[in-house]
């Protein structure tokens, strides 16, 4: 079954849940589980509880094709596997970066206003996904003097996989940012924010990723069009018996865009 998205789904706002069952159609203790390790581990990194929770999914392209960036249309799925960044704003002009893995360093940087978010691209850190997130975030919804921002990340998604994860980490920053200062955008307008920002850590994306990780719906694919506008088509799957199933395999080779995009991928857009 298809139906093309109506105007005002993609006009409207990236929706808040109270409850994970909102979220996650199963595995809810494992979920709960993990999201209790976030609140707490963010309690005892900053001292003080986060006022919420930032949510992207990442994405798998059923067909295999992966042609956005010269504008023609795809057909991708979101996944479970997914981004969070737990938020707490503050009074300070910093922004202050920690991640539930040790393999990332906490960082910080200043949002004083008039400062300039600057990103090094030649030292492929971590932190620099955040930052562009942040950036196009300030500059979309016109933000002179954004707020401090306490953030603590996790992330499901294998890095450098071919699973979207560093486009769920900027979506998640463009959430968190916009939402701190009190600005929320449409859903279509997250995904230009978010596909414009993502430009800033030196990737020429088209905005498949973006999109399906903002404007996805549940049980189902989304066929995406760009040309002339983007145009959102959810395709909902048939109920089996047993039900359909995807199986994703990770082959463990590395695929680092932020390192490749200049030599490879940029190429190809």
């Amino acid at each position: 079954m298809t139906s093309a998205l109506e105007p005002a789904l993609a006009t409207s706002l990236v929706p808040s849940f109270s409850k994970l069952t909102g979220i996650y159609n199963e595995n809810l203790p494992h979920h709960s589980a993990r999201f209790q390790l976030l609140v707490d581990k963010f309690v005892s990194t900053y001292g003080a509880q986060p006022s919420f929770i930032v949510r992207a999914p990442g994405r798998v392209n059923i067909i295999g094709e992966h042609i956005d960036y010269c504008g023609f249309p795809v057909f991708p799925m979101a996944i479970v596997p997914d981004f969070l960044i737990a938020v707490r704003a503050t009074d300070k002009h910093r922004i202050q970066l920690a991640n539930t893995s040790s393999k990332y360093a906490a960082r910080e940087f200043s949002c004083m206003p008039g400062t300039r978010v600057t990103i090094d691209n030649a030292e492929h850190d971590w932190s620099n996904y955040f930052k562009c997130g942040f950036k196009g975030a300030i500059e979309a919804i016109g933000c002179s003097e954004p707020r401090g921002m306490q953030c603590l990340m996790d992330g499901s998604v294998p890095s450098s996989a071919g699973l979207s994860s560093s486009s769920a980490f900027v979506c998640c920053a463009v959430l968190a940012t916009m939402k701190v200062n009190g600005k929320l955008l449409s859903k279509r307008d997250v995904v230009a924010t978010a596909v414009a920002s993502e430009r800033y850590i030196g990737t020429n994306g088209g905005g498949m990723d973006q999109t399906t990780s903002i404007m996805s719906q549940s049980q189902s694919a989304v066929f995406i069009e760009f040309d002339p506008v983007l145009q959102i088509t959810p395709v909902k799957f048939p109920t089996t018996s047993p039900p359909i199933a995807f199986v994703i395999a990770n082959t463990l080779v590395v695929s680092d865009k932020a390192v490749t995009a200049p030599v490879c991928y940029n190429l190809r857009v």
